[in-house]
């Protein structure tokens, strides 16, 4: 869990590394200045993992590519940032951090170097207080789905369709904060989020008091990539050697042991019934980027 203190100190932190890397690039106009257009939501995603792992990727291929500067995109929900690396327009966005899928790897190009490792892939029900009941007597899909639960997510995002092909009743909306919402007013049963999110999004909501489920765990292939626009392969390949070199390092998993495991121990997944869905909508090979993770507990 992210503390006050830690959450500012990670934001200083990143704040300095991209305005000393314009400034630096600024004062030497010789070397080679590559101007990144990054989804604002990457810069500013509650877990700043993100955009910690794009910097040091950048960082580490500087000899080769140069100096760079990143630029804020405008904010977008995920549906339009989705569109914008699509579209043939150069220079509206250059690269965001995306979870895969086939029609996404065919809109632009995929590095495909998992950020989280698949983390995000296992997940746990947010829920009203006092729904748990719902819940404990559950053993599998099937009892899942036969007792008429219902599961809310967002309506850009792939699990929306990976669950519905699985046969799960989803209940979707075009804004995430409007999920939590929603949730309140009993719309849907379970809002199911990332392993990596729900203790955040838990006490972030605190004065809506949901409770997170405690005997369930759904997992699906769910690797996270940056993605970028297709009228930059250099810039790809500055990243796909950028994250490589990290994850010879072993810096990628370290990243994640860092920011996400003191967090999911709370979470007790040892002592959760797995319920395991197909991925659908993913690549095969992208599924094989995938790799255990040593220290979750299941």
């Amino acid at each position: 869990m992210f503390s006050l203190q830690t959450t500012i100190q990670s934001f200083l932190f990143l704040l300095i590394a991209i305005l000393s890397t314009s400034i630096y690039a600024d004062q030497n106009p010789s070397l080679a200045h590559t101007r990144i257009t990054v989804w604002q939501h990457t810069i500013e995603h509650p877990d700043p993992i993100f955009i910690t792992i794009l910097i040091k990727a950048l960082d580490i291929t500087r000899h080769e590519y140069g100096e760079y500067e990143i630029v804020p995109s405008k904010e977008m929900e995920q549906g339009r940032a989705v569109q914008r690396l699509a579209i043939k327009y150069e220079g509206v966005l250059d690269v965001a951090h995306f979870a895969s899928s086939l029609e996404r790897e065919k809109g632009a190009i995929a590095v495909k170097v998992p950020l989280l490792n698949g983390l995000l892939g296992y997940r746990v029900c947010l829920i009203n207080k006092g729904d748990q009941p719902k819940f404990s007597n559950i053993k599998n899909k099937q009892a899942f789905i036969d007792n008429r639960l219902t599961i809310g997510q967002h309506q850009d995002w792939p699990d929306a369709h990976i669950l519905k092909s699985s046969g799960l009743d989803v209940r979707t909306s075009y804004k995430y904060s409007l999920l939590f919402q929603q949730l309140k007013k009993q719309r849907f049963d379970c809002y199911l989020r990332g392993i990596n999110e729900v203790t955040d999004e838990y006490e972030k909501y605190a004065d809506l008091n949901f409770e997170i489920e405690n005997t369930l765990l759904f997992h699906y292939p769910f690797p996270i990539f940056f993605f970028v626009h297709e009228s930059d392969p250099e810039l790809a390949q500055r990243i796909t050697l950028g994250l490589t070199r990290l994850k010879e390092k072993g810096a990628l998993s370290e990243l994640v042991k860092l920011y996400h495991k003191a967090q999911i121990d709370k979470l007790h997944l040892d002592k959760r019934k797995l319920i395991a869905i197909d991925n659908v909508i993913l690549p095969e090979d992208s599924i094989q980027t995938l790799t255990p993770i040593p220290w979750l507990p299941l």
